[in-house]
Formats: C-alpha cells, structure tokens, sequence
C-alpha cells in the first residue's frame, strides 16, 4: 500500500510539471501513463492467484474474519459436509478458535479448540497451530468474504472452501 502512495504523490508532482512547463503532447503522454499505471499497481498489490484485484484491506485484516467452511474438496472429489459446521474465528492478534459442531448418532456435539496462526512465505501461506497440529495451507484466495485453502498430505490435495462474514 505505501509503494501504491508514492507512486500516486510521483505522479501527481509529475501532473503539475507537465501541466505548467511541458506542451500539450507531454500532456497526452502523461495521461497515459496515468490511465496505465493502476494496471501495474494492481497486480503488484496481489499475493494469492485468485485474490481481488484490488483491495483496501490488508491481507492480515481480510484473514482477520469468522469464516465457515462451505465445502472440502480431497483429489479434486467434492466430501460431504452435511450436518457437520466448522467455524473458524480468526483474530488480528495471531490467535484463532475453531469450532465444529454436527451430530453423532443423533446426538449434538460441539467441539471448541484454540490455536495459533501466522503468514509464511510472503504471506502466500498459513501456518494453523491447534494443539500439536501444525499445518500449512497455501492461500489460493483471499477476499473480504471468501477464503480458499489448499495443502497437500503425501499424494492428498485437499481444497478448503470458506465464507465470511
């Protein structure tokens, strides 16, 4: 977000040289420029695959969210989630409370554990702690309201699908 600012103030003290010394032409050039250098910004700005183009939120506020998972793919092959909820609330200090609640031979449980997370490699990963579980998952995309989750156990591709609040 800082390099989006400094290259707006560079071009708007670029806009007021053009404007008051140089001729029309630069003026045309200028525009250009301008008109093209929220393309550049944009995909600078994107972390994940299929993260937004463009977002006003940081990623660590957009993953800072309760978010429930809508559907788990193993292999490519859509699991049956039905009469199970995983929850995850995720908060802005590194901490998160997962919760899964379903029924077991007709049954309500509910399971509620605390865990830790952090971004790794630039921020394309997460590290999820619960316990003595560590896992990492690849961020495939991060939105306001839309998590996408994948990581790989021996031959295994899993795909975690969320929604957000």
């Amino acid at each position: 977000m800082q390099q989006a600012i400094s290259y707006l103030a560079s071009f708007l003290w670029t806009y007021i040289l053009i404007h008051k010394f140089m001729k029309k032409t630069n003026l045309i050039l200028f525009a250009l420029v301008l008109f093209t250098t929220p393309l550049f910004l944009a995909t600078s700005c994107k972390k994940g695959t299929d993260d937004p183009i463009i977002s006003l939120k940081t990623r660590k506020d957009r993953f800072t969210n309760t978010w429930t998972l809508n559907k788990y793919e193993k292999n490519n092959t859509t699991q049956d989630l039905s009469g199970t909820t995983y929850t995850y609330v995720v908060k802005n200090d590194g901490t998160l409370t997962q919760t899964i609640e379903g029924t077991i031979f007709g049954f309500p449980t509910r399971t509620v554990n605390n865990g830790n997370w952090s971004f790794q490699n630039d921020d394309e990963d997460v590290k999820i702690t619960i316990g003595s579980s560590v896992v990492i998952y690849n961020i495939q995309r991060l939105a306001s309201k839309e998590l996408w989750l994948k990581n790989t156990e021996g031959s295994n591709t899993n795909m975690y699908y969320f929604n957000g609040l």
